[in-house]
């Protein structure tokens, strides 16, 4: 044997045990029972709640991942990063309309009615959502158009379950998340940090945790890094000008934001939702640009 075939030899047999490894751990991600609280979930169908859901799906961005009538798509597709296709929730779904157990289920915990985790969905941002909110959404998806068009299933390419096993990405949130944490009835719309925070929840997705941006984990290399929102980053921003950025995309210099950002949907939010988030960031520590 050449030296350079058993080089070769050694490697692909390290590569090959690598990717047996990913694929075996992503396996088990995949399998894992989680054991979920039950909780009832009330949804009211008059008018005034369904129009409140309209608005949460666009400010909370349902509207941004499951389109528009929330019929569901294929947002991304390719072999290396497999396919990100939000499913349809309107009452068209097949082979079933989802229960209110499954939206609770879904969207609070990321798991599916057999206990299985739900992939990409990211309900670590959604955990604290108050049964009203929820409620809200779910009253607005029943009453839009069903439709009954195929949308294909979430799949993970290798990519995916790399980064995901090394923790960059989190194709599994409901791994994230405290399923035994309480979680309020209804919250008060105030212009109060505390209730800014419970808004941002969703800003974290791009933002971090942290929030001070910086390139989005698992996105393609095209796709915008997202600003840092601490003081270090926008704390010089009034709040006209945090308003005019949410509901405009244009930053106070004149400057429009990137595509990435979804002002589209934040554009919903209303004057008292834009006065706690700006206090909550307010009060959020500073962090150097790009630290998560």
């Amino acid at each position: 044997m050449s030296l350079r075939f058993a080089i070769l030899s050694g490697a692909g047999a390290v590569v090959g045990g690598t990717l047996l490894t990913v694929f075996g751990v992503a396996e088990i991600r995949a399998r894992t029972h989680y054991d979920v609280p039950e909780h009832t979930l009330t949804v009211p169908n008059d008018q005034a709640t369904i129009d409140r859901g309209a608005r949460l799906a666009q400010v909370r961005f349902c509207a941004d991942c499951h389109g528009d009538g929330l019929t569901g798509r294929v947002m991304v597709e390719g072999s290396a990063i497999g396919r990100l296709a939000p499913p349809n929730l309107t009452n068209g779904r097949l082979p079933r309309a989802l229960t209110d157990q499954e939206w609770e289920r879904g969207v609070r915990h990321g798991v599916r009615a057999d206990g299985r985790p739900l992939r990409i969905m990211p309900s670590h941002e959604f955990t604290q959502i108050t049964d009203a909110d929820l409620a809200a959404i779910v009253a607005y998806a029943r009453h839009l158009p069903s439709s009954t068009t195929p949308v294909p299933t979430t799949t993970l390419g290798p990519l995916i379950k790399a980064l995901d096993i090394a923790g960059v990405v989190d194709a599994y949130p409901a791994s994230l998340i405290d399923h035994d944490r309480p979680h309020a009835a209804q919250l008060v719309a105030e212009p109060t940090p505390a209730y800014g925070k419970y808004l941002a929840s969703t800003c974290t997705g791009c933002h971090g945790t942290g929030l001070s941006g910086g390139k989005v984990p698992g996105t393609p290399p095209e796709f915008p890094a997202a600003a840092n929102i601490t003081p270090t980053g926008i704390g010089h921003y009034t709040l006209v000008d945090l308003t005019r950025l949410l509901r405009s995309g244009v930053r106070p210099d004149g400057s429009r934001v990137n595509d990435g950002m979804p002002w589209k949907f934040t554009r919903s939010l209303d004057d008292t939702e834009i006065a706690a988030i700006y206090a909550y960031l307010k009060t959020v520590s500073p962090r150097e640009y790009g630290r998560r």
